[in-house]
């Protein structure tokens, strides 16, 4: 990339991309826009923020990666080498926390990389300093890609390191915030094949969860502070005394002290306090609260409905708006992950393996409450039917099917 290219690029991401992944990453946080809300000097004023949308990420992550995705092969040479990269990356948290990326930023990404040991290791990267470059071609494969880091040890302030990753080669730049400058420092090989720095979508749009729904969050938010606040208000009530024009401030305080109050002939006492709908404002917190869940495709896992759901084929059906979201997320994040794979492979082949990553199959279950008398009895039922392998994946206490087999048929053997 020449360097007008690298500042044109940077300077796009930060006004069109950065602010839009910043709001969402503070909405969830919980930094709400309800809590720079003003009101006039003496009036209470509440700033309640309801975070739907952690909810509705953590209830997603949960559901999508809350079981650990299943790989296996025919190759089993193959599918132990992955095994050992997966157990040695932490490969189950990884996936969580791409997964949570993708559910609050519509966009996860990862680095593949050779560590000093001589391992192929993977990190998660940070979205709000790592920026795709694709091609202008109708496939718009990834062409490189940018990270941005702080310097250490560093005076200036506006000066950055950047890291350009294209398919063959990593390059290392100091980049001048101010002025858009860069300088190369230097480049390197890194034998992946492809663009090291591996982009998740969550969907079509690159959209994250809640992001559809934050307008409804805003007026959920507003509505249940100004509940708050009438009913501080309230509390503070004006008292209206009439007929009684001598009342000094000295009774006042006497008033409030003895807390007796004696009227003459023809004067009155009484509050004045603000009428509340509770059943109006109650109705329309909740139609806001079932708008939020139904157009984020979502779902309330406190709803009665669920809990009194007899049988997971009723959950299912209750959850099916749910399901059809994570299916798609689910779609990408399978080719993402078929990318990765191919990445390894290309460098275990420099290393003398013969692997393509079409030999790896992936599987994912949904993380729901299982009844393993259930599963067991499935597996009996079907067995003759299916091959014990693919019913043994259908047992979710089981993650090495391939290590369960083996140690089935060892038992045989013993018997």
């Amino acid at each position: 990339m020449t360097q007008e290219q690298i500042k044109e690029t940077i300077e796009a991401f930060n006004s069109d991309t950065l602010p839009r992944l910043n709001k969402l990453k503070s909405y969830y946080a919980g930094n709400h826009d309800i809590l720079s809300e003003t009101k006039e000097s003496g009036k209470p004023n509440n700033q309640l923020v309801n975070n739907f949308c952690k909810n509705i990420t953590d209830t997603t992550v949960g559901y999508f990666m809350g079981t650990p995705v299943c790989y296996s092969s025919d190759n089993k040479q193959f599918i132990e080498d992955i095994k050992a990269i997966n157990d040695y990356n932490d490969e189950q948290f990884i996936n969580s926390r791409l997964s949570k990326d993708l559910s609050v930023y519509g966009v996860a990404c990862e680095l593949v990389y050779y560590d000093e040991d001589k391992m192929i290791r993977i990190a998660p990267c940070d979205v709000l300093n790592t920026i795709p470059v694709y091609s202008q071609s109708i496939e718009r494969e990834l062409k490189a890609a940018i990270r941005i880091y702080e310097l250490e040890d560093n005076e200036d302030e506006d000066l950055v390191g950047l890291e350009i990753y294209d398919e063959s080669y990593v390059s290392y730049y100091s980049y001048n915030t101010s002025s858009g400058e860069s300088v190369m420092l230097r480049s390197v090989p890194h034998y992946f094949g492809l663009v090291p720095i591996n982009f998740y979508y969550n969907n079509s749009d690159k959209t994250g969860d809640f992001e559809s729904v934050i307008t409804l969050v805003d007026a959920y938010n507003k509505l249940q502070s100004e509940s708050v606040n009438d009913f501080e208000l309230f509390a503070d009530s004006y008292l209206a005394i009439t007929g009684m024009s001598a009342t000094e401030s000295e009774d006042i305080a006497k008033l409030r002290e003895n807390r007796v109050l004696l009227i003459d002939e023809g004067g009155d006492a009484k509050w004045l306090t603000k009428s509340v709908n509770d059943a109006y404002i109650e109705n329309l917190k909740s139609r806001i609260s079932a708008d939020i869940y139904r157009f984020s495709g979502s779902v309330d896992m406190t709803d009665d409905a669920i809990g009194e759901s007899a049988s997971g084929v009723a959950i299912k059906y209750r959850l099916l708006n749910f399901e059809n979201r994570v299916s798609v997320t689910e779609r990408y994040f399978k080719k993402a992950l078929l990318r990765r794979y191919e990445m390894i492979c290309n460098m275990l082949n420099t290393l003398g393996s013969a692997y393509s990553a079409t030999e790896i199959k992936i599987a994912f279950t949904r993380n729901l409450p299982e009844n393993p008398v259930d599963s067991a009895d499935y597996a009996q039922k079907m067995s003759g039917v299916v091959s014990r392998k693919t019913l043994l994946e259908r047992i979710p206490f089981i993650e090495d099917v391939d290590g369960e087999i083996l140690r089935i048929k060892e038992e045989n053997s013993e018997n």
